[in-house]
């Protein structure tokens, strides 16, 4: 394993190896499965969806100092075992403030209801927004990096999918000014946080949507990559982490093992191809990995960093086994999505089907599947 445990460099950052744990909701706080994670050897926790305004659930956001402490104990956790950490931040694709209101109305609007207002919201929302509203937007991303940089973060990754997917995609941008343009609103975005804090490695989550088959609606077209790549590189992002586009079924996003297009191991490659295949800055790939042989032609193959949400969920301490030999031991993720995907939809404590299972029954489960 030649690349798998050597250091790589993104931006001004060097990550003590190119295991990234991608950026998995563990729930409220966290703080003890991240302990996990860095004490198990990956060298870079993204955490996720850190919004850049208040949080109608009341999660850590970044909008202002509020949960600066939460995100020092995070560093702190990591640091202590030579984990890096990177903050997602997000826009919602929807409107806050009217969404919320309706959540405080659930004892007169049926749940049913509030789920058609979003996705109604959800669809005309980019569309919607005044340019001075949308300028104003990218200084709440420039405030939460300024906030990011204040407590120590060591990276910032803009999700570009979420609000910043629905102004790259042609299914919710309709817009006639200056965001337009597909990579418009990105490329202003990137531009802003990169003069607001310019010695911060950033890092851009490029979602990627396709026709044939269908699979994502936000994000930037698969033809539309190189276009992207080229304005996002030289409006000074640092790295790319490559995923599947959002705002679609969950089922797609999080693909099951029994996925009807995206099969096996390695389920993003191609995502992750068309970006390496233009992009002169470093390359993070993601999609139900979870052998080291296959992560070691990845990275021989020129991706930077491989990056693993479930499997590290089944067993936080892969790296540390592979490492040491131990590949045996290593309890494999089955991507029956049971228990982890119910946590994130619930906003509990991160779970596993695989907890408590010897790796013999895991492993036997993993190739069945």
């Amino acid at each position: 394993m030649n690349k798998l445990f050597a250091p790589v460099t993104l931006g001004n950052v060097t990550l003590k190896n190119p295991i990234v744990f991608a950026p998995t909701s563990v729930g409220r706080e966290g703080l003890d499965f991240y302990e996990k994670i860095a004490a198990g050897g990956a060298a870079l926790v993204v955490l996720p969806d850190v919004s850049v305004v208040p949080s109608m659930l009341g999660a850590a956001s970044l909008d202002s100092m509020k949960f600066a402490d939460y995100f020092r104990k995070v560093l702190e956790i990591c640091h202590r075992h030579g984990c890096k950490v990177a903050a997602q931040l997000f826009h919602p694709e929807y409107d806050v403030a009217y969404i919320g209101s309706l959540y405080r109305q659930r004892d007169k609007i049926t749940g049913d209801e509030v789920h058609r207002l979003l996705a109604e919201n959800m669809m005309t929302y980019a569309d919607n927004l005044t340019t001075q509203q949308a300028d104003e937007i990218i200084e709440k991303f420039v405030v939460a990096a300024r906030n990011a940089q204040e407590i120590g973060l060591d990276l910032i990754e803009i999700h570009g999918d979420r609000l910043v997917g629905s102004f790259s995609s042609a299914l919710f941008n309709h817009r006639t000014d200056k965001y337009a343009p597909h990579t418009a609103f990105a490329e202003a975005l990137v531009k802003a946080v990169r003069a607001a804090v310019p010695e911060m490695t950033l890092d851009y989550k490029l979602t990627i949507r396709t026709e044939s088959p269908r699979l994502g609606r936000g994000g930037a077209l698969l033809e539309e990559v190189p276009e992207f790549v080229r304005v996002l590189e030289a409006a000074g992002v640092d790295s790319f982490h490559v995923a599947i586009a959002n705002h679609s079924n969950i089922r797609d996003t999080i693909p099951a093992f029994n996925h009807p297009d995206l099969k096996g191991e390695g389920c993003f490659t191609h995502l992750g191809r068309a970006v390496l295949s233009c992009a002169t800055k470093p390359v993070c790939i993601v999609g139900k990995l979870q052998h080291a042989e296959t992560m070691e032609k990845l990275l021989e193959e020129g991706f930077a960093c491989v990056g693993m949400s479930r499997q590290l969920v089944a067993d936080p301490y892969w790296p540390l086994k592979v490492s040491e030999g131990r590949e045996n031991e290593i309890l494999y993720c089955t991507y029956c999505n049971a228990k982890c995907v119910a946590s994130i939809m619930t906003g509990q404590p991160v779970s596993c089907v695989q907890w408590g299972r010897a790796p013999k029954e895991s492993s036997k489960e993993e190739k069945s599947s």
